[in-house]
């Protein structure tokens, strides 16, 4: 219970009666604190989201942090929809997941955000929301267009092979400059906010060392410091590093042998020869897609001059073994590499193609397809 002196009217303020002064002064306060504790925290954040059909009605709806393997929170859908409530830490960009069927990108930023899981670019009510459905719609019609443009050239010259191929390699560059275009827009007018930090973590895989690091010094203090930003930062100094005209580095996988027995990087390059290492997996499809290109390769080159080498990574050993026989790989393999040699060369994802000249200096990186095809008859001249 407040003291009578609260409702009384403060009085003029001089030395006799300072000390009633501050008595008042210290409830006013006090007030005000309770006042405020028992009022919404502006900082709170709200996503009120909805499901497109009753399939998915009473399925938990997961929201998780990029840069953590555990969901931060989880919320049932009821009739529908779902809701979630919370203070962040930070302003950034999560995923929403819904049986790994629907997802949806927001900015859980304070504010309520709505979603409609049944397009991912269905998102807003919050600023930065808004601004990311903006992005994402761009992204959305560059893929929409892209589709349509490949299924239509596929039909025009399915008969003639050799103009397909070039006309797919023109729409091709017609899509990443488009992508480049809406990616340096949109990143422009974020950099100082959790869009240019996912736009920088999407867009950098396709980049030079150069770009990536021009890039990074225009992001925010905030956003510099995001996990996923310092570890494509780790990952953008091994591939300068390991970037064309470096010498290569080598390193030795304990039963990198087909028979269990070691094997080095360094027993295949360096030795005289120019050699085409395939970085892969038994479970990557664009992998495993490939091989045909790299058997070409294999049967018009190997020899004196010559030598294909395949890298295991990410894999189980008998899955590989398996895959190898399965798909009639017969260059030479070291199997079982795990996340070494990607971590040593800065490889994000796979395929990842290199070739290698025969005194070990890093000719080329990311072949794939006709361009791998031109560079090996290219140095081989």
């Amino acid at each position: 219970m407040f003291p009578i002196e609260f409702f009384l009217p403060l009085p003029i303020f001089n030395n006799s009666n300072k000390l009633v002064f501050m008595k008042n002064a210290f409830w006013i306060i006090l007030l005000i604190v309770l006042a405020a504790s028992c009022s919404p925290d502006k900082k709170t954040y709200v996503i009120n989201g909805v499901i497109p059909d009753d399939a998915y009605y009473n399925h938990w709806v997961y929201l998780f942090d990029y840069n953590q393997n555990e969901p931060l929170d989880s919320a049932l859908v009821t009739e529908g929809k779902f809701s979630f409530t919370g203070l962040p830490d930070t302003t950034k960009v999560v995923r929403l997941d819904l049986d790994r069927k629907l997802f949806a990108n927001v900015v859980r930023e304070a504010g309520t955000i709505e979603v409609d899981l049944s397009n991912y670019v269905n998102i807003g009510g919050t600023p930065l929301n808004e601004a990311l459905k903006m992005y994402l719609t761009g992204l959305n019609d560059i893929y929409a267009s892209a589709s349509e443009a490949y299924e239509k050239i596929s039909e025009e010259y399915k008969n003639d092979e050799a103009t397909l191929f070039e006309r797919l390699k023109e729409y091709q560059n017609v899509a990443l400059l488009n992508y480049n275009t809406l990616n340096t827009e949109h990143f422009d007018a974020h950099k100082k906010n959790a869009i240019g930090s996912y736009i920088f973590n999407s867009w950098t895989h396709t980049l030079s060392p150069e770009k990536v690091d021009s890039l990074y010094a225009d992001l925010g203090d905030p956003q510099k410091n995001d996990l996923s930003v310092r570890r494509i930062m780790e990952t953008n100094e091994k591939k300068k590093r390991t970037m064309i005209g470096k010498p290569f580095t080598d390193f030795t996988i304990e039963s990198g042998n087909i028979d269990g027995t070691m094997a080095s990087f360094s027993d295949y390059i360096g030795k005289g020869k120019y050699v085409l290492v395939d970085f892969w997996a038994s479970w990557c499809g664009p992998c495993l897609a490939e091989n045909p290109v790299i058997a070409d390769v294999y049967g018009k080159h190997k020899g004196d001059k010559f030598e294909v080498l395949g890298v295991a990574v990410w894999d189980e050993r008998n899955a590989t073994l398996e895959a190898i026989q399965t798909h009639g790989i017969v260059w030479p393999q070291i199997i079982d590499a795990q996340s070494i040699p990607t971590e040593i060369y800065g490889i994000s994802g796979i395929p990842h193609i290199m070739l290698f000249g025969p005194d070990g200096t890093i000719l080329a990186r990311d072949l794939r397809g006709d361009a791998l095809k031109a560079k090996v008859a290219e140095v081989l001249k």
